[in-house]
């Protein structure tokens, strides 16, 4: 089995465990490039080796990184 477990289903309409399972990948970046880029749709990354999520959120923003700010002085 390939590491990262691919979990997606449409917001507020998960029916729980392997219904939302969509496929296993060698990384984090191959199951992101999997995900459809659909509004409703949330997915989760699970690692199978110590089963915690790897990534979680919608798909729509699945590639967002937050930029890092300095907030000091503000």
């Amino acid at each position: 089995m390939k590491r990262y477990l691919l979990y997606t289903y449409y917001v507020g309409r998960s029916f729980g465990g392997h219904k939302d399972y969509l496929d296993c990948f060698e990384t984090v970046a191959d199951a992101l490039d999997n995900i459809l880029c659909e509004p409703n749709r949330y997915y989760q990354i699970v690692d199978s080796q110590t089963m915690q999520v790897c990534k979680e959120g919608l798909a729509v923003f699945k590639n967002f990184v937050p930029e890092t700010t300095d907030c000091e002085g503000d």
